[in-house]
């Protein structure tokens, strides 16, 4: 059987690399003898009609698939509605939309099977089962239409033992060097799930849905074998950075004792730096295991710190043990260890006030942070925070959210309807003014070489200006400058200054 699964990114972001569908691809490629095809729309935008159709018509696949997130659906049944006009094969539909909200997904009327879980196995069998012309009712893990019927199989459990599975091959994307080119750095994961249940988080949805336990660990030395594997294959190709998306990569002590281990018995701290996720508490981040990072060569820790009040955080957020002087605490040991810090905020809340938005501005405005992000809330179906709401909707008054970055936050009468839209606005040009400065006091011979190539490219791509622009300044090659100018800065400055208010 030969499947094509499309990544439905016509918002254009080249931030976007999904490794769920890279995962997914390359079980498929490897463990069986069936055929794959990714078709990605990041970088064709602007003609994904003709991109879609030309490589559709060309591998002539026997399954549609499409891997979604939820701020992507609408692009995805808009897709799929279009290659139904020429191609009519079945569409199975899998990623996060599918599994955290699987009851409008299979009702669209472009949707003949989803996948209610992890894909790998479910996909195998499934193409196995269509080959054979057996009955779908035998596979756990998908839902299906049959004679205008849904038909829910069993789930399928989570995979136990996540290092069974292949490492990705990221040249299933035929556009890895464009993203390699924007990022410097590729993704990998160790981990899959949470163990922590923020309200706002789609893992908290996912825990809910999956059948099975959902928090798992990689051996530690199988995860950095890969991730030495990947930089092997593409130090040439532009990678220069390791961007690992564990949720909460230091939680377990002993794995992260082994994972640093061997990251330096591979030599990796002194060639390929690396930025994790570390949940901003006493647990994730204490001293020891910052110490640890920053052995191994970490280059940067990146924190959600959401909002810019405690009581927020603890009552509405469900993210306790995370407080404003926890935080500053955490980001001046970071930058005492040399390790950049990097924080996310969100704005738009349901509880929101106009006072509570600027509180969380002012807060992520720390001079020891690296690098600010100011976001504004999406609503993710099944999670606790969304499933409260009344209505689902942007403060715009539309249904038909594309973006993380500009969603508009949720109606809220706490604020005129455009209030989040400005205050994010104001956040992108003032935090960009400010991470660009930094980026060219940091390095000016490679901003000058990185920046403008990344700005006049992203226009030929047809990518959004404002992330392409975004994206080249803060692209892995500033890493080693800025920890340089930080570290000037900590030793003459803030070093002082932090003693100074602890003292008090």
């Amino acid at each position: 059987m030969r499947i094509a699964v499309i990544f439905p990114n016509l918002n254009g972001s080249p931030q976007t690399l999904d490794l769920g569908l890279v995962y997914l691809a390359t079980y498929i490629s490897e463990r069986t003898h069936h055929q794959i095809k990714i078709i990605d729309t990041t970088f064709h935008s602007r003609h994904w009609r003709s991109h879609v159709r030309s490589q559709i018509e060309e591998f002539k696949p026997d399954v549609i698939g499409f891997s979604v997130f939820s701020v992507l659906w609408d692009y995805s049944q808009q897709i799929a509605r279009d290659i139904r006009t020429y191609w009519n094969v079945p569409h199975i539909f899998g990623g996060y939309q599918a599994v955290m909200d699987p009851e409008p997904t299979i009702e669209s009327d472009v949707v003949d099977v989803i996948c209610t879980g992890e894909g790998e196995h479910t996909l195998a069998e499934y193409l196995d089962t269509l080959e054979q012309k057996k009955p779908l009712k035998g596979v756990k893990g998908i839902w299906f239409k049959e004679g205008g019927k849904v038909i829910k199989n069993d789930f399928r459990p989570a995979i136990p033992d996540l290092d069974t599975l292949p490492f990705p091959n990221w040249d299933l994307f035929d556009d890895i060097e464009k993203y390699l080119f924007f990022l410097g750095r590729l993704y990998a994961i160790g981990t899959r799930g949470c163990p922590y249940r923020c309200s706002f988080c789609a893992e908290t949805s996912l825990e809910v849905t999956f059948a099975g336990k959902r928090w798992r660990e990689r051996s530690p030395e199988k995860y950095v074998e890969e991730i030495s594997y990947q930089y092997e294959k593409y130090k040439n190709r532009g990678m220069v950075g390791a961007h690992l998306f564990d949720t909460v990569f230091s939680f377990n002590d002993q794995w992260l004792d082994r994972w640093t281990a061997q990251y330096r018995v591979k030599g990796l701290d002194k060639k390929l730096p690396f930025t994790v996720f570390v949940r901003p508490d006493n647990k994730n981040a204490a001293p020891l295991k910052i110490l640890k990072l920053a052995e191994a060569g970490c280059a940067q820790v990146r924190m959600g710190i959401e909002s810019g009040d405690d009581s927020i955080r603890k009552a509405e957020l469900k993210k306790p043990g995370c407080t404003n002087t926890g935080i500053y605490e955490i980001v001046a040991k970071l930058n005492d260890a040399g390790i950049l810090a990097k924080t996310y905020s969100i704005i738009g809340f349901p509880h929101d006030t106009e006072g509570s938005v600027r509180r969380t501005i002012r807060f992520a405005d720390n001079p020891m942070v690296q690098t600010q992000f100011v976001l504004s809330y999406t609503p993710i179906q099944g999670t606790p925070m969304a499933m409260k709401m009344k209505e689902g909707m942007n403060s715009k008054g539309t249904k038909n959210v594309h973006s993380f970055h500009f969603s508009g936050g949720v109606k809220n009468s706490n604020y005129s309807r455009w209030f989040v839209d400005r205050m994010l606005l104001w956040c992108y040009l003032y935090f960009g003014t400010k991470q660009a400065a930094a980026s060219f006091l940091a390095d000016p011979i490679n901003f000058l070489k990185v920046v403008p190539s990344r700005i006049v490219m992203g226009l030929y791509w047809g990518n959004p200006l404002l992330l392409t622009t975004l994206y080249g300044i803060i692209h892995a090659s500033f890493w080693p400058g800025w920890r340089r100018r930080q570290k000037r800065r900590w030793n003459r400055k803030f070093r002082v200054l932090y003693q100074t208010v602890v003292a008090r």
